[in-house]
């Protein structure tokens, strides 16, 4: 590839952080969904909003890196690389569908509240994980190395805050926060020079109360959350 000289290359080490947030949450959703009383339309419409909020982030995730990711690594990497690409295209694609039935599935239980909803919902999030989790592997052995070698800081920065800014402010908040959960000073610092600053700042104190507040919503209306509130 062609950069200008002296020109930081990618740190991609964040994306472990976002992903391990991605797998905690994912891997409740089937016991957090299951755990809803029947008919508590309120529980419900919490553990839901939940379920689409994490729709809406993985599908962030994915879309920027199908847009700013794999078309760099396509154009910056030996041609061996190409089927590497295509299993990831194929893995979003075939993630995408499984993450627009859970929406669905979620939203139909909205409305009824009852058994048979909230028990489809969460054998779709069962069905989503095995999958995620291979995705999520592999990217990480294979393409985040890809990444650190064949793009700059700056066009790893920008697909990141390209997937910050599908979302909206609050919700970027309390994904910062979802993401510093369980966190290692570490993974925090990776995070704080993979966002913008005023995310950071705001993101760090903020999302983490906000990210608490959220835990707390979802373990009071489940309750077999397996959720600890502290």
């Amino acid at each position: 590839m062609h950069t200008e000289k002296n020109e930081k290359m990618a740190d991609s080490r964040d994306m472990i952080g976002a992903h391990d947030a991605m797998r905690r949450e994912f891997g409740a959703l089937p016991q957090l969904i299951a755990g809803v009383p029947t008919g508590d339309s309120q529980g419900t419409d919490v553990v839901v909003g939940h379920v689409l909020m994490m729709v809406d982030f993985l599908h962030a995730h994915h879309t920027s890196e199908d847009d700013h990711v794999w078309p760099r690594l396509r154009e910056r990497c030996p041609d061996g690389v190409e089927p590497l690409i295509e299993t990831m295209d194929q893995q979003h694609a075939s993630i995408d569908n499984e993450l627009k039935a859970l929406a669905a599935g979620g939203r139909r239980w909205q409305a009824t509240a009852d058994a048979p909803d909230r028990d489809a919902v969460a054998a779709v999030a069962e069905r989503l994980l095995p999958a995620l989790y291979e995705h999520l592997a592999l990217e990480e052995e294979q393409i985040l190395p890809l990444i650190d070698r064949h793009l700059t800081e700056h066009e790893w920065k920008t697909t990141v805050e390209a997937s910050l800014n599908k979302v909206s402010f609050a919700r970027r908040l309390l994904m910062l926060g979802m993401a510093l959960h369980g966190a290692s000073e570490e993974q925090a610092q990776l995070l704080r020079a993979a966002v913008p600053a005023v995310v950071w700042h705001a993101g760090r104190p903020l999302g983490t109360r906000l990210y608490r507040t959220h835990r707390g919503r979802l373990a009071s209306a489940s309750r077999d959350s397996g959720i600890s509130t502290g």
